[in-house]
């Protein structure tokens, strides 16, 4: 079987991290015997910004590559800052990824496969439509989260282009269940609910389960880190972490918020806080307003194996994300045998009602999160207990090979209608 991968959030030289999800699928496909190729655009950056700021880096991204085994093709589309003219991308990048389409179409595609309906669903459903070839979208939040509501075209376009698919995948319950599809979607037949999953080998590396990390591997100094000094002195920590990108939703502001009543009872507490973005210079003066320079550290955004070591660390995982259909870093956060706490009605709270393995407050509920994470932090047999049971159901039923297994019995499906 040949399938076709589109995807805009593929990792690339410039965002290494970003949509690495889509990445661990396709290579898990490629191990079950699926010929993967896999288009992954990239805005078409002017030579006169090469080498400036985030998008100057785009010029370096090889136009095709193999860093898995299979090709990868970036072709330029048009894009502007701040998403604007978003409403057009799935005319702009049906016109940039034309070439590499038809190229690959013409060597024989069984199904089209993108990874979020705008603009790549839509883009995608162009091609399927004019070549006659089965397109699967899969929705991993943001369509219905915030494109839906962007603006009516956007609005059209989602719509339009799950109606167009031969199957739509969710990440989550959560996307079945909370944005009415029943009102607005045809043939929910063909919605499949298949989990993401975490690539066990790639998560918990062996030498993170000998034992804590060295000193050594500690990152370089940022501010409110300290000195080398108190690194030596922050090993015997208890520490909560945080991965994700540094943005309203992802509930930052509401752990700090929790902190200092909690530092009163565990003054060896320490936040560790991974990634980078918008919100950084307003968590870090929030940080200072609350006289917690002591007790978080902000790490910046880290490579993945670093993050992983951090998971490793911690004692409890914290992300009481809103608007979250399902992040995979709850994943990686019970494959090293941690408790979670995440956010009522978002897509880890299937989980953690079904399974007992973290616990779930309201969104932007400072009073609970606090409570949570005391009662974790007090009961350390029962955060353990938790842990273990993450542990044992993320081997079970959370990998990438378990989420390969089932995406490509949709595949198989829609090739027999």
């Amino acid at each position: 079987m040949r399938v076709l991968m589109l995807s805009h959030m593929y990792p690339n030289i410039v965002s290494p991290l970003g949509g690495i999800f889509v990445r661990q699928q396709a290579r898990a496909l490629k191990n079950l015997g699926v010929d993967v190729n896999v288009v992954a655009p990239v805005p078409w950056v002017p030579k006169l910004m090469a080498g400036r700021g985030k998008w100057g880096g785009y010029p370096r991204v090889p136009l095709e590559e193999r860093p898995d085994g299979f090709p990868v093709f970036h072709p330029r589309v048009l894009e502007f800052p701040r998403s604007l003219f978003f409403e057009y991308y799935p005319q702009t990048y049906a016109y940039g990824v034309q070439k590499v389409f038809t190229e690959q179409i013409t060597q024989g595609v069984d199904v089209i496969h993108a990874h979020v309906a705008h603009p790549d669903g839509a883009a995608a459903l162009n091609f399927g439509q004019k070549y006659n070839i089965p397109v699967v979208v899969t929705i991993h939040g943001q369509d219905f989260a915030y494109t839906l509501n962007r603006s009516r075209t956007c609005a059209k376009s989602v719509r339009a282009t799950l109606k167009g698919a031969s199957a739509v995948i969710l990440v989550s319950e959560k996307l079945k269940s909370h944005y009415g599809l029943e009102t607005w979607a045809d043939q929910l037949e063909k919605y499949r609910i298949i989990y993401n999953g975490v690539d066990l080998q790639d998560v918990v590396q062996p030498s993170e389960l000998q034992g804590p990390v060295q000193q050594s591997l500690e990152p370089p100094s940022l501010e409110l880190q300290g000195t080398h000094a108190e690194f030596r002195q922050r090993a015997s920590r208890r520490r909560l972490l945080t991965v994700g990108f540094l943005r309203p939703d992802k509930g930052h502001a509401v752990v700090l918020k929790a902190l200092p009543e909690l530092i009163g009872e565990f003054p060896d507490l320490e936040y560790r806080i991974v990634g980078d973005g918008s919100e950084r210079d307003k968590l870090v003066a929030l940080t200072k307003e609350l006289n917690l320079q002591s007790n978080v550290v902000f790490l910046g955004s880290l490579p993945h194996h670093e993050a992983m070591q951090e998971m490793a660390q911690c004692e409890v995982f914290v992300l009481p994300s809103w608007n979250e259909a399902f992040g995979v870093v709850y994943l990686e956060a019970m494959a090293h045998s941690k408790p979670i706490i995440g956010t009522t009605g978002e897509g880890i709270s299937e989980i953690l009602a079904k399974e007992a393995v973290g616990e779930a407050v309201p969104p932007r509920d400072v009073i609970a999160l606090r409570g949570a994470i005391r009662e974790l932090l007090r009961n350390p047999s029962q955060a353990n207990a938790m842990g273990a049971r993450g542990q044992e159901l993320v081997s079970r039923q959370f990998t990438w090979q378990y989420n390969a297994q089932k995406t490509l019995k949709v595949y198989e499906e829609i090739m027999t209608r």
